[in-house]
C-alpha cells in the first residue's frame, strides 16, 4: 500500500510539474516582445523571419475595458511560402484562447492581415492581455519574410466614461431620475466577431406612484436587434422589448408603489448574434393625465340609445296576452274535434267489414 501511494504521488508530482514547465514554456508568456498599450505612443513594429521554420510573439499587454485594438500586420516575402498569423486572448492568467487567425500560401507582396479585438468589462473592470503570433514555413528552402505590425487604440466607453458591466451587482449608477427631466445615456455592444461586450447594466433610483410613468426609449443602427428591460431591485424583470428593424423600441413602465425605488435597466445584442454598434437611450419621468370630461357626458347616452328596446303601454300588452290565450284555446277545440271525428269514422268501417 505505501508503494502505490508514493508511486502515486510520484505520478501527480510529475503531472504538476509537466503543467507548469508547460506553462512557464509559453511563448505568449515568456516572449520579451511586449507592447504596453497603455502607453502615450504606439510606434510600427519591424521584424525579419528567415529560414524554414521561424515564429515571432508579442503579447500585447493592458487593453482596457471599452478598448480596441486595431492590429494590421503588413507581410512581404522573398519567395512561395506558408505564413501562420494568429491572435490569441488571455481569458485567465497564463492561458490564452484563439481570437482570430490565418493560415496561407504567400509568394511575394506586400499583404496585409488585419484583426481587432475588443475588451469587456466582466464585472471586475480589469485591463487584459493579447498575444499575437506570426511564422513561416518553407519546405522546399528557407525563406524570408519581412513585416511590420501597427498598431491602433478605439475606444468604446459607455455612459458615465467607462464600460458598462454585464453583472447586475457591478452596474454603472445613473443615479436618481427625476419628473420633468430627461436622461439620456449612449453605449456599445459587440458582435460575436469583433468581442464579448454583450450585455450593459445600468441603475437608477426614481419616485413613481400613481400618475406618473417612466418612459425609455432606445434606438440603435437599423437591422440590430437589441433588447432592453427595467428590472426591479431584486432583478425581476418588469418591462422589456425588442428593435424593430429600425433600430428602435420603447417600453413604458406605470406603478403603483410610492418612495424612492431602485431598477434597473438592461441592454443585450443575443449574445452578440443581434449586431454591434452604438446605442442611444433616453429615459424621462411624466405625469400621466386622464381626461374625463367628453366621455361622461356623450359615450353612456349613445350606447344607451342604441341598446334600449321601446316600452309597451299596459293596454297593449294585455291585449298581446288575451290574444295569444284565445289562439291557443281555438287550436286545442279544433284539434279535439278533428280527432273525434277521425275516432268515428274508423269504428263505421269496422262495422261495415264484419
Amino acid at each position: 500500500m505505501r508503494e502505490t501511494a508514493t508511486i502515486l504521488t510520484a505520478v501527480l508530482l510529475l503531472a504538476v510539474l509537466t503543467i507548469a514547465s508547460a506553462q512557464t514554456s509559453d511563448p505568449c508568456i515568456t516572449t520579451d516582445k511586449r507592447v504596453n498599450l497603455a502607453g502615450d505612443t504606439l510606434l510600427p513594429i519591424e521584424g525579419t523571419l528567415a529560414g524554414r521554420l521561424r515564429e515571432d510573439f508579442y503579447r500585447f499587454e493592458n487593453l482596457r475595458p471599452g478598448e480596441r485594438l486595431v492590429l494590421r500586420v503588413t507581410v512581404t516575402t522573398n519567395t512561395s511560402t506558408g505564413l501562420n498569423t494568429l491572435l490569441m486572448w488571455e481569458i485567465r492568467p497564463s492561458q490564452f484562447t484563439r481570437i482570430g487567425g490565418e493560415q496561407t500560401i504567400q509568394g511575394g507582396g506586400p499583404r496585409n492581415y488585419d484583426y481587432s479585438w475588443v475588451h469587456s468589462n466582466f464585472g471586475e473592470n480589469t485591463p487584459t492581455t493579447l498575444c499575437f503570433k506570426i511564422g513561416i514555413f518553407s519546405e522546399a528552402r528557407p525563406a524570408k519574410a519581412d513585416y511590420v505590425i501597427t498598431l491602433g487604440i478605439e475606444r468604446y466607453m459607455d455612459a458615465g466614461g467607462r464600460e458598462a458591466a454585464d453583472k447586475l451587482e457591478k452596474a454603472t449608477s445613473l443615479g436618481m431620475l427625476r419628473t420633468g427631466e430627461t436622461t439620456i445615456i449612449s453605449g456599445y455592444l459587440t458582435n460575436s466577431s469583433e468581442g464579448l461586450d454583450y450585455i450593459d447594466t445600468y441603475v437608477f433610483t426614481a419616485v413613481l406612484g400613481k400618475g406618473k410613468q417612466l418612459t425609455a426609449t432606445l434606438s440603435t443602427r437599423p437591422g440590430n436587434i437589441y433588447e432592453f428591460a427595467i428590472l426591479d431591485q431584486t432583478g425581476y424583470g418588469l418591462r422589456s422589448n425588442r428593435t424593430n428593424t429600425n433600430g428602435e423600441a420603447a417600453v413604458n413602465l406605470e406603478t403603483q408603489d410610492t418612495g424612492e425605488k431602485t431598477y434597473y435597466l438592461r441592454v443585450a445584442n443575443q449574445g452578440g448574434v443581434g449586431g454591434g454598434g452604438p446605442y442611444t437611450i433616453t429615459l424621462t419621468i411624466n405625469e400621466v393625465t386622464t381626461s374625463t370630461t367628453t366621455t361622461a357626458t356623450t359615450t353612456p347616452i349613445e350606447t344607451t340609445t342604441e341598446i334600449t328596446t321601446p316600452s309597451l303601454s299596459r293596454e297593449t300588452a294585455q291585449l298581446i296576452v288575451y290574444s295569444t290565450v284565445t289562439g291557443i284555446a281555438v287550436l286545442a277545440v279544433a284539434a279535439t274535434i278533428i280527432m273525434r271525428r277521425r275516432s268515428q269514422t274508423v269504428v263505421g268501417e269496422e262495422d261495415q267489414w264484419y
